[in-house]
């Protein structure tokens, strides 16, 4: 979808355009921190250099591990497998038919949905919980993650006080040298086009300090917040994601970066973001493209959708914006579970269709192995021609080799018919109900860490 020589070209104008046309800064602190690193400022407008952005490339890790609570829970970026992570941010759940408002009990459900998943590594900010006065839901919504799975999980960081809680978490899970290593992975947004708003900067510059993991994104709408061609909207994200690595590597030399490309195509009809278009998918390889030239990790594509409903129209945008980005070499899937309405809906019984497709593209991935016992020509040569395979005791040996667990329909005709002929999203709630029902959390928290992370949340 993108050759070599128009990812270099790419890049090679991304760097004309932060050193001629420059990015605005909005945040006093980080303007000057990045003057000290070489840039050129002409009040909050920046212009940054080839040779800075150079200098931050040449420090920021190509991969990195983030710690988790036991050594199972450490997760890998960089090293060629795809992490995947739930969903994040919507302000609507859909139930039956209809959105409704998020709730805690929503926030509460796709934790678990996420913690009994084999292919969810790291859960989302799921849902906005707007059932609570806003200013408890990042302490509640950090607690549920917290006590319902072990898993890594989503820093919810708009404010400073978010980072305050986050600090204020680790410190009580991990003690005070908690920052040592990279422990707590933040995403956060570009503004574009061209901007970095004062909020990002600040919690980009603070976390830098510390050492720990940011994943900055990128999300231009081509022809309403970025040119109406696709190499042009890659030129801007390229250019705005740049430019945040060399803050953050300005504000603390080495720390994990990874490049965050959720670009797309807008409706010049109806101005909307297309996310359900062959344009997210061509975006998101070349996100992937434009990262590795770079040596950086990478996010990219989504399991995301225009429907509004999980139905045929869903689960074929889901799998091209989650399969083109995981066949590229992206790093981090983040929204691979439970999103529809091009990001403002979860549904639960799309999260788990979603996690099917997650486990079926991981299989898909595996490579064919050739080894004297897969390659079976012992086998072959004994059964012969006309034969048959089933009693043979190699069959018996791999017979659960692709035995996958599922709720999908793979019985015969007369069998699913005799069963009520169920459809996917029909038993797809069916799981939903049973997976919440064996749902057992994790009993990892010493008690002297529980009642100190429900004194810190649970206000």
């Amino acid at each position: 979808m993108i050759e070599q020589a128009d990812v270099v070209a790419v890049h090679e104008a991304a760097l004309r355009v932060l050193e001629r046309t420059g990015v605005l800064v909005h945040d006093t602190a980080a303007v000057a921190l990045l003057r000290a690193h070489g840039a050129r400022a002409d009040g909050r407008r920046v212009f940054i250099g080839e040779g800075a952005v150079r200098a931050a490339l040449a420090v920021a890790p190509s991969s990195f591990t983030l710690i988790g609570r036991s050594p199972a829970r450490d997760v890998r970026f960089g090293d060629g497998h795809a992490v995947f992570g739930s969903c994040s941010g919507p302000a609507y759940v859909l139930d039956g038919d209809r959105a409704r408002p998020g709730t805690l009990g929503d926030l509460e459900a796709t934790i678990k949905l996420g913690h009994v998943s084999s292919s969810i590594e790291y859960h989302g900010d799921s849902v906005e919980l707007l059932d609570l006065p806003e200013e408890r839901r990042t302490l509640r919504g950090t607690h549920a993650r917290l006590v319902l799975s072990d898993k890594a999980s989503e820093w919810v960081a708009t404010t400073d006080d978010d980072l305050d809680v986050a600090v204020a978490a680790h410190e009580i899970l991990f003690g005070a040298a908690w920052n040592e290593v990279p422990r707590g992975l933040i995403i956060l947004n570009t503004s574009s086009p061209l901007q970095i708003t004062s909020e990002t900067a600040r919690l980009l510059v603070r976390w830098a300090r510390l050492g720990q993991p940011t994943c900055i994104t990128s999300c231009v709408m081509g022809g309403t917040t970025g040119p109406a061609t696709p190499a042009g909207v890659l030129v801007v994200q390229h250019a705005e994601v740049l430019a945040a690595l060399v803050l953050s590597q300005a504000a603390g030399a080495g720390s994990p970066f990874i490049y965050g490309g959720l670009s797309t195509m807008a409706s010049l009809r109806t101005g909307a973001a297309l996310f359900g278009t062959p344009e997210f998918a061509r975006m998101a390889v070349a996100s992937v493209r434009l990262a590795h030239h770079c040596g950086l990790p990478v996010r990219a594509g989504a399991a995301v959708t225009d429907a509004h409903v999980p139905d045929a129209q869903a689960a074929a945008e889901s799998l091209r914006g989650l399969a083109s980005a995981v066949r590229a070499g992206a790093d981090f899937v983040f929204q691979a579970a439970g999103i529809l309405s091009a990001f403002n809906v979860v549904s639960l019984e799309k999260f788990v269709l979603d996690d099917e497709m997650l486990a079926g593209q991981s299989a898909l991935e595996r490579p064919v192995r050739t080894n004297r016992e897969d390659l079976a020509e012992d086998v072959i040569a004994e059964i012969g021609p006309a034969g048959s395979y089933l009693s043979a005791g190699h069959t018996r040996a791999h017979a659960r080799d692709h035995d996958r667990s599922t709720f999908l329909a793979r019985d015969a005709l007369e069998k699913w018919t005799d069963g009520g002929g169920v459809d996917a999203r029909r038993a797809a709630a069916g799981e939903v109900a049973r997976r919440l029902e064996a749902f057992t959390p994790p009993d990892d928290l010493d008690p002297l860490v529980r009642r100190q992370l429900d004194k810190l949340c649970l206000v």
